[in-house]
């Protein structure tokens, strides 16, 4: 029995070693496996981590692209800006700052590219790969020729308007495309390119080494990827998504306005490159209008940038829903927008499309539980009938939307007229500039008078320009010209002057020509330069506080400097000078403003006096301005009044003063004169009979 037990032990034992052996490998193959599937794990995350480190630097590189068109087209602007000198300093510093702050952004991109690639450096995939020396020189000379050209946009914001407007006026924006757009381009766009290769090689090598793991363990990967790979090969997905998202944000970054949701500028000039395109293949012709928005700034800095917001997103659903759409609407920047309208080419259906799009534009906006109104002015052109190339097409298109702007609530298209104007007000603008000190610019002075009795009260002083040329020139002809310029300084020093001394020869002359009213720009009330002028008038010509008035409108409401205008006006009023607030009714004023402000006297404007007899909506509005005036305790003067009927209707009113034609027009300083009582017999100060009649009239 021992005998014939052994002989089986051995296949047992064989049976046994197989199985243990069978056994060590399995164990073996397992740890090899798991070896294997670990290898490959730690493989796909490195190469994920260097796929989001490239996908990082490519969306950062796209950024920084596209934040530079951004700032050459900025800096253009800016040029071209510079070139037209009648443009406001408070247009040009906004695109200053603009600029400065896209310099910072492109600064703050080459600062994180760089930390990302020091980051993928220190990957261990780049271990089998050859170090990227193209990389690194594409990045070296990009960044070189890049800080260059940052450096030139840093010059340029940086010096004068004179100095930017004599290198740059013309061929300045043309060097400065070429040195934007050519070889900068081409290493933005080979570095993207490359970045991109790169971030391919890294997947591909990816794949290679799982695929080499994978293969080593093919009966596992099945049930290894159910555990391992799974949220490996989600988070592949996720990466592709999101590089799909990015794609997709880069191109909406690229093209559309954040705002209002229209195409931006490069998307507009794209637009208008294939519409030329296709004017030049089939001759199709096609329109251009460009809308600027009336009194904008007024509501962005009176009411804050959100209700500009809330403006600017009003106007472009204006357009959108007036417009076709086929037609291209963008937002060029600011207040600014343009419209490409294929298919006109005639004057009137343009001008009947702009004439709606006004009318769209002008209704009114919520917005904090109040109604913002805003108005439009429109330029248009025809293609090819005005302009054959873009340039020509935006400067025409431009000179449409000055003279339009002149008119406001209006639309110009363009003509040889509309040209004409323009030089002509350049040529304004230019004379201007020495009108005060040639001592060109002359007061003519309308009588002020009560309405019940027709006594005398006083004048208002208004200017007028000797041109040497053109002769005498009213004030519409010349104060548009000097808007948001440092001319309007001059004029008012010349106007107080005159006032004074004209005030002193009356009085020489014993006569009593009562407070002569000056209207007083808001960039004299902030500071101490208008109180300044008046005191200077008082000492020079012995005169008192009480001969003068000033005239204010209601956009000083607005003003950001509001509290220095009213420590002026107030400053005024306690040397006994009255204050009037003009154009009452036409501006933004609320019945807070009217509260708060310290003013004598509201004046109703000419546009509400006009419509008496003519519109009952108006005669209602004088109504309400009259009691309002009498309630707050304060005198109300009617101007514009050019018939009896005005005149008997505002009386009965109850309106204090009035002036206009129906009394007497503007007049020289010896013709007003003529018309004045003797001081002798009807004016000793204190209590002058123009004093007397003032005081009587406050008290009704």
């Amino acid at each position: 029995m021992t005998g014939r037990s052994e002989p089986p032990s051995k296949p047992r034992q064989s049976v046994e070693t197989y199985i243990r052996s069978i056994g060590r490998h399995y164990v073996n193959a397992v740890i090899v496996m798991t070896l294997l599937i670990a290898a490959t794990y730690l493989t796909m995350l490195v190469a994920l981590d260097r796929h989001s480190l490239q996908q990082k630097i490519s969306f950062l590189t796209s950024n920084q692209f596209i934040r530079f068109q951004q700032l050459a087209n900025q800096t253009r602007a800016m040029m071209r800006a510079s070139a037209d000198p009648n443009l406001p300093e408070h247009i040009i510093s906004p695109m200053r700052d603009d600029i400065h702050r896209a310099i910072g952004d492109i600064r703050a991109m080459s600062g994180e590219l760089h930390a990302l690639d020091q980051s993928i450096g220190g990957n261990l995939l780049e271990r089998f790969n050859p170090g990227d020396e193209i990389a690194v020189q594409l990045r070296h000379d990009l960044n070189a020729r890049l800080e260059d050209f940052l450096e030139r946009a840093v010059r340029i914001a940086d010096i004068s308007t004179e100095d930017r407007r004599q290198r740059y006026s013309f061929w300045g924006p043309i060097d400065f495309a070429v040195a934007a757009d050519s070889m900068l381009m081409r290493q933005f766009a080979d570095l993207i390119r490359h970045a991109h290769g790169r971030s391919g090689v890294s997947i591909d090598n990816a794949k290679l080494i799982g695929t080499g793991l994978l293969a080593l363990i093919a009966a596992t990967v099945i049930l290894a990827s159910v555990f391992l790979f799974s949220p490996l090969l989600k988070k592949l997905r996720n990466e592709h998504r999101l590089t799909m998202a990015f794609e997709k944000r880069l191109t909406l970054l690229a093209h559309t306005d954040a705002l209002t949701g229209l195409d931006n500028r490069s998307s507009f000039n794209a637009a208008l490159g294939n519409l030329f395109g296709e004017l030049g293949r089939t001759g199709a012709g096609f329109s251009m209008l460009l809308v600027d928005l009336d009194r904008f700034k007024s509501i962005n800095d009176g009411l804050g940038h959100p209700a500009g917001d809330a403006v600017l997103r009003h106007v472009a659903r204006a357009l959108q829903k007036t417009l076709r759409a086929s037609d291209v609407i963008a937002r060029l920047g600011g207040d600014e927008f343009a419209v490409l309208l294929p298919g006109i080419g005639e004057a009137s259906a343009l001008q009947s499309v702009a004439e709606r799009a006004i009318e769209a534009v002008a209704a009114d906006i919520a917005f904090e539980g109040r109604n913002l109104q805003v108005s439009a002015s429109i330029g248009g052109a025809i293609v090819p009938d005005h302009a054959s190339d873009e340039a020509g097409l935006m400067r025409i298109v431009d000179l449409a939307l000055y003279t339009a702007k002149a008119g406001r609530n209006s639309t110009v298209i363009f003509d040889e007229a509309a040209l004409a104007r323009r030089l002509e007000q350049n040529q304004l603008s230019l004379a201007l500039v020495l009108a005060a000190d040639r001592n060109e610019f002359v007061v003519h002075y309308q009588p002020k008078v009560d309405l019940t009795t027709g006594t005398h009260l006083g004048f208002e002083a208004l200017v007028r320009w000797q041109h040497p040329q053109l002769g005498l020139l009213p004030p519409g002809r010349f104060l548009p010209l000097m808007e948001g310029t440092q001319l309007i300084r001059g004029m008012t020093r010349a106007v107080v002057a005159t006032v004074g001394r004209d005030l002193k020869a009356w009085r020489a002359a014993g006569l009593a020509p009562g407070p002569v009213s000056i209207n007083l720009p808001e960039v004299l009330l902030v500071g101490e330069e208008g109180y300044a002028l008046f005191a200077a008038a008082v000492r020079e010509n012995g005169l008192e506080w009480q001969d003068f008035a000033v005239e204010i409108t209601e956009d000083v409401f607005l003003n950001r400097s509001a509290d220095q205008i009213l420590a002026t006006v107030a400053r005024f009023r306690q040397h006994g000078l009255s204050i009037s607030l003009d154009d009452f009714g036409t501006g933004f004023a609320s019945l807070v403003h009217l509260r708060d402000f310290p003013f004598d006297e509201l004046k109703i404007d000419r546009s509400f006096v006009d419509g008496i007899g003519k519109d009952a909506r108006s005669e209602q509005i004088i109504r309400a301005m009259i009691q309002l005036a009498q309630n707050l305790g304060k005198r109300c003067v009617a101007e514009g009044i050019e018939t009896e009927g005005q005149r008997r209707f505002l009386m009965e009113a109850g309106c204090d003063v009035g002036q206009g034609y129906h009394f007497a027009r503007p007049q020289p300083a010896a013709l007003a004169g003529a018309r004045l009582p003797q001081r002798a017999a009807a004016d000793r100060r204190p209590a002058s009979k123009a004093s007397v009649a003032l005081r009587r009239i406050a008290r009704r």
